[in-house]
């Protein structure tokens, strides 16, 4: 389905701040595609990948503060401050291209027929088909497995669990492995970690030795899930490379590099705070002034607004 991510005006990001400030990041980044999409349905949302979602997110950051990003981050070496600067298109030219094929802007085009490189004044259209899970296979000792793209609601039952108080031990890669994989390719997953077990533990032992043994078992199935896990990560990394966004700074000051972990959900949330703040205080001055209602105000243009402000300080 092909759908329009456009920007909101100044009722709609101060309404979007008022709904979602209270929310986890993960629902919190999911009510701000709502926003941007309210032709989709909230639980489809939901079940997007999550890179599917941070592209989403991407081009909504397009539409509503442009191109630019600046971050700042700190050098794992020295702790001085650094400045991180790049565009949204330098992350989107990351993606795969199935994730890249999927936009088409609107009026990206010049005279000539030639793209624009940058289309921070455009809204984008997203075939949002490609953000729906679709299985992968993975081989493990000759063995192939099926596997999909994690999303929003598999990261949201999985926090949900590691906080639950019946899950003292929190969750475990076994229990991600499971969200990931099909349920024939983790129940075979699960079979030949099993065989090794009763391998393992077939020999005529004392109840000390079987203990230790059946913990060092344990260990053993434990690092074997995380071997799956670290496998399926690479897996994903390499059919879609935006599923994690890694930064590179070289300090100013000592040199070193640091690599930065980019979040385009807070990025977003930072920017909106920002920016509605801002409008909250026109709100404040313009309603003492004059007693106008808070939806009239935000529905001004930012030039007849800055000139009432103006009068009122004068």
């Amino acid at each position: 389905m092909r759908v329009g991510i456009a920007s909101l005006d100044d009722n709609q990001r101060v309404a979007l701040w008022e709904s979602a400030m209270e929310l986890s990041p993960a629902q919190r980044a999911i009510t701000i595609l709502a926003a941007h999409l309210p032709t989709v349905p909230f639980d489809a949302l939901q079940r997007w990948t999550l890179v599917g979602r941070d592209h989403a997110l991407l081009l909504a950051y397009r539409s509503q503060f442009g191109e630019g990003i600046q971050v700042e981050g700190r050098c794992h070496a020295c702790d001085t401050k650094t400045q991180l600067a790049f565009t949204v298109s330098d992350l989107l030219e990351s993606s795969s291209d199935t994730l890249k094929a999927a936009v088409y802007c609107i009026g990206s085009r010049d005279e000539s027929g030639n793209q624009y490189k940058h289309q921070h004044t455009q809204a984008s259209l997203v075939d949002t088909d490609v953000y729906v899970p679709s299985y992968y296979l993975i081989a493990f000792s000759g063995n192939e497995y099926r596997f999909r793209l994690p999303t929003t609601q598999d990261l949201v039952l999985i926090q949900a669990s590691s906080s639950s108080s019946n899950n003292s031990g929190g969750i475990t890669t076994k229990h991600v492995c499971e969200r990931l994989l099909d349920q024939a390719s983790f129940n075979d997953l699960c079979a030949v970690f099993a065989d090794k077990h009763s391998q393992g533990s077939a020999t005529e032992r004392t109840k000390n030795e079987r203990e230790q043994q059946d913990k060092g078992l344990e260990s053993e199935e434990q690092k074997a899930w995380t071997s799956t896990l670290d496998a399926l990560e690479q897996e994903m990394l390499r059919i879609e490379p935006l599923t994690i966004v890694s930064l590179n700074a070289s300090c100013p000051e000592c040199g070193a590099q640091t690599q930065h972990q980019f979040d385009i959900g807070h990025q977003y949330w930072a920017l909106l705070a920002a920016d509605v703040e801002k409008q909250l205080w026109d709100v404040h001055i313009l309603a003492t002034a004059y007693g106008w209602s808070s939806d009239a105000i935000l529905s001004m243009s930012p030039a007849r607004r800055r000139q009432h402000i103006a009068m009122v300080i004068s």
